[in-house]
């Protein structure tokens, strides 16, 4: 094997680990036309089409997964014999692309990544609000924060914490539109939604129910949806941790106690078709490590306001 067949097979799976060439310029600060050169010329020595691409496209074949699954973790393993001879620890750099829903980044992740980017200043951290994966490679996404788990066989997905959910209202409200006595009398009642559902699934005397609905107020926060609440908009359903503080000083109700709501997860994804980056790995650590104290999260939600 020449040289040259090493580098254009290095070039390739840092393309591959990046989404794309243009993003693969960066890191390797090789252009983007001398990225497709080599991957093209490395298909021409091996006579197999490595990768599906066009202007919006980038896609693995079959045979371009089996090169870079055998091949990726051998770079891998080089970088870190390297880095162990040389004595030193690697500095991070680059850019981590996170995707969240906005009450993870308001309360959670944006003091997680500025502290972050204090520790390696060489990092930027970008995030973007988003419920889901469907866009996950069309933004170049390096790890997604979502409540729904994905389908899809290339992510990877952990579970980060989960949380019973309930159902509350101001004062206010019940004292203008009543407390309901049975799950169905919600259909009746101003509900607040964060999300696109089309119905809250409870359980009531061991039995399902589904109450379909159309938010008369929704908007994509639960922090918002609790603000919502406490000035009397409707009924909301929230974690327990975020409400019972709120209980403690009789700004909400709850609504239906005897009604079991389901319980809420949230979920770290990735990519397993790609070298997950070093500093997407310390990120994504100590993502894990602070939603170990999921309890002190879910508290926080609205804490700027006390």
């Amino acid at each position: 094997m020449k040289a040259k067949d090493i580098s254009n097979l290095y070039l390739f799976c840092q393309s591959v680990e990046c989404g794309g060439f243009a993003a693969a310029s960066l890191k390797t600060h090789v252009s983007a036309p001398t990225l497709s050169r080599a991957v093209a010329s490395l298909e021409d020595k091996l006579g197999e089409k490595l990768v599906h691409r066009n202007a919006k496209q980038f896609q693995l074949t079959t045979a371009g997964d089996e090169y870079y699954q055998r091949f990726a973790a051998l770079f891998m393993q080089l970088n870190d014999e390297w880095t162990q001879l040389s004595n030193s620890q690697p500095v991070l750099t680059g850019e981590i692309r996170v995707s969240c829903p906005e009450p993870f980044a308001d309360n959670f992740l944006q003091k997680m990544a500025i502290e972050f980017m204090q520790l390696h200043p060489e990092v930027s951290v970008t995030i973007q609000f988003s419920a889901g994966t469907e866009r996950f490679f069309d933004e170049q996404i390096d790890l997604a924060i979502v409540t729904t788990p994905p389908h899809a066989s290339h992510l990877i997905q952990r579970q980060l914490f989960e949380s019973p959910l309930m159902l509350a209202a101001s004062p206010s409200y019940i004292e203008k539109h009543g407390q309901p006595e049975q799950a169905e009398e919600l259909i009746n009642h101003q509900l607040l939604s964060g999300n696109s559902l089309p119905y809250w699934e409870l359980k009531e005397d061991e039995k399902a129910i589904r109450i379909p609905y159309q938010p008369r107020y929704s908007v994509s926060s639960l922090r918002l949806n609790i603000d919502a609440t406490l000035a009397g908009a409707g009924i909301c359903m929230m974690p327990r941790a975020a409400f019972e503080k709120r209980a403690k000083r009789k700004e909400l109700v709850e609504v239906l106690p005897d009604v079991e709501c389901p319980t809420g997860k949230a979920f770290l994804v990735w990519a397993d078709r790609k070298l997950i980056a070093t500093r997407v790995v310390a990120f994504r650590d100590m993502i894990f490590e602070r939603f170990g104290q999921s309890a002190e999260f879910l508290a926080s939600i609205n804490s700027e306001r006390d």
